[in-house]
């Protein structure tokens, strides 16, 4: 009787120290498990998977290689766990991008004025119209048309369509020569940029010095159709060999409402 009630003193006895082993066991393991310390509102150098303490309850931390973990319910006990993962409170929202800077639109470009709020005065004159300014169009040839080479430039066909500036270069240039020649109305639609020597005539395609915003209206009497007719005239006539090629270039430089006078036709 004496040996089962020591026995049975015995039993309970172990059966106590299991569970307080144990418990100490896992309280050692995580005071040990991970060499974690607080930084502000976070933690450093925590163990993935260890045990962390109550004051990182819910906290973040980051591991050696810099990987971001939280401290998760997991069960009875609180481990470190990769950041967002399904266990434990929420993860932290990711930081929203800043959205880009609309740029602002760059102001349409105003004629240009005088200190005294006065247009600034024209670089071209506006007198010699229908014609340009001599002094700011002259008129300039292309050199690679010549009397010898007529049959192979001017006086084949298409070859004015060829040599033709694109409509971006010749739409910037009008913007610009509008403003030289100071006219009171800056529309670009209300003038087409002229060659003063056409380029059937065999004239520069793209030389400032042969271009010119000439007025879709009548002035004087005269128009832009005008001027078209009288080109086609003289590039027939010099296609035909009735005409010297720089005589035709000449006189249609000099006033195109004389050319074809002064042509010989």
């Amino acid at each position: 009787m004496r040996v089962r009630s020591l026995l049975f003193a015995v039993a309970v006895a172990i059966g106590l120290f299991v569970p307080i082993q144990t418990q100490s066991a896992v309280a050692s393991s995580a005071s040990v498990a991970s060499c974690y310390r607080q930084v502000g509102d976070h933690w450093e150098c925590v163990t993935p998977g260890a045990f962390c303490p109550a004051a990182a309850h819910g906290l973040y931390g980051y591991s050696e290689s810099g990987a971001k973990y939280q401290c998760v319910q997991d069960g009875s006990y609180w481990r470190w766990k990769p950041a967002g993962s399904s266990s434990g409170s929420n993860p932290e929202p990711s930081p929203k991008p800043t959205p880009k800077a609309t740029p602002t639109p760059k102001p349409s470009p105003k004629p240009t004025t005088t200190p005294g709020g006065k247009p600034a005065k024209a670089k071209c004159s506006r007198a010699y119209l229908p014609l340009p300014d001599p002094r700011c169009t002259p008129g300039t040839r292309n050199p690679a048309v010549t009397q010898a080479t007529i049959r192979t430039t001017i006086c084949s066909p298409g070859f004015d369509a060829k040599t033709a500036p694109t409509a971006s270069y010749l739409s910037a240039l009008k913007v610009r020569q509008i403003a030289e020649y100071g006219y009171p109305d800056r529309r670009p639609a209300r003038y087409q940029e002229d060659h003063l020597i056409p380029l059937l005539l065999g004239g520069s395609p793209k030389s400032v010095k042969n271009l010119w915003p000439e007025p879709a209206w009548k002035v004087k009497g005269r128009s832009a159709a005008d001027k078209n007719a009288v080109e086609r005239r003289l590039w027939k006539a010099v296609c035909a060999g009735d005409v010297p090629l720089a005589r035709a270039q000449k006189a249609i430089a000099k006033d195109w409402r004389t050319a074809v006078r002064q042509a010989g036709l």
